[in-house]
């Protein structure tokens, strides 16, 4: 349950769109020329909603769903000079409470990383996976909100649709929607509070909390050890950390992301197999070497065949 908070308050904080495109400052400003709601592309609106995600506090109650179950959170963000703190209450179900603290220099986030090392607009290499929409207007948490279909050019990705603020560019509305159009998750505020959080408990102080710190803003192009030898077109490695004990491989098209472990284990399990949550997939196989047993789990926001065979091509490469 803690993973899927933490996603989901990554989620909330900036959807997957606004984490690629969060602290891509000029770019953001780019969407300032706009003069109508009705004549804004929906790459201007996405990078309004970048740029209001960089600079703005806001709270909020909203609602989760996944695959059926719903949850109530309240969310608090606060952004400051040194920072940004996040943090999550849940009003439903068992009391849970958890927050993050990032700093100003975070370089975290690895499809904002690619895109800064591009060059270009993030929708030259999006564009090439994804088209983008603009489909209308709705409500959301009774305000305005201009709609976002972002929709995948083949069967290896899901879908996103966004509600986007028109006063603030603050997405209020996340759904993920799988190969039939399906919702595989959706988040939505139904209150939002704009401007500086003043509370008498701080942002950070909740019962658990997420530590980041910098990381490389830089992910190797090759390495020796373990690797898969199939992925999706236009995933590349975001970051990847090898040590005695596991090895961990992220890769992103900009949007959607792949997590890779591998693990070492003294005996084969029957833990094999495809679990999903909402939109979360995991496959898990087992692979030997030299004798040795090891464990292979795929994480990621991608279709359930598609981690089954990412998980299938893991193998141990000697060599770059």
């Amino acid at each position: 349950m803690i993973n899927v908070t933490a996603r989901a308050g990554r989620h909330i904080a900036a959807s997957l769109l606004s984490l690629v495109l969060c602290g891509s400052g000029g770019l953001a400003y780019a969407a300032e020329g706009a003069q109508s709601p009705s004549h804004t592309s929906a790459e201007q609106q996405l990078l309004a909603m970048a740029h209001a995600l960089d600079e703005q506090s806001y709270q909020g109650t909203l609602t989760y769903e996944f695959g059926g179950p719903l949850e109530t959170l309240a969310f608090e963000r606060l952004v400051q000079e040194q920072g940004t703190q996040e943090r999550i209450r849940h009003l439903s179900g068992r009391p849970r409470d958890f927050s993050r603290s990032l700093p100003s220099n975070y370089c975290g986030n690895a499809a904002m990383r690619l895109f800064a090392e591009e060059g270009n607009t993030p929708f030259e290499r999006l564009g090439l996976h994804y088209d983008f929409q603009n489909v209308g207007e709705n409500r959301v948490a009774d305000r305005i909100v201009d709609i976002v279909k972002i929709t995948p050019k083949d069967t290896h990705r899901y879908g996103f649709t966004l509600g986007i603020d028109r006063e603030s560019h603050l997405p209020l509305m996340l759904t993920l929607t799988g190969e039939r159009g399906q919702v595989l998750e959706r988040f939505q505020f139904v209150e939002l509070t704009l401007g500086p959080i003043e509370k008498t408990t701080p942002v950070g102080d909740a019962s658990q909390r997420l530590a980041f710190t910098k990381a490389a803003c830089s992910a190797p192009e090759s390495w020796q050890g373990w690797r898969p030898q199939w992925l999706p077109a236009g995933f590349v490695a975001a970051r990847v950390d090898v040590n005695d004990d596991q090895t961990v491989m992220s890769f992103t098209d900009g949007l959607a992301s792949i997590s890779i472990f591998v693990s070492p284990i003294e005996r084969v399990s029957g833990a094999v197999g495809v679990v999903q949550r909402g939109a979360t997939v995991a496959a898990m196989t087992m692979v030997a070497l030299n004798q040795h047993s090891f464990k292979v789990s795929v994480v990621g926001e991608v279709p359930p065949a598609i981690a089954r065979k990412v998980a299938s091509s893991v193998a141990y490469q000697a060599g770059p």
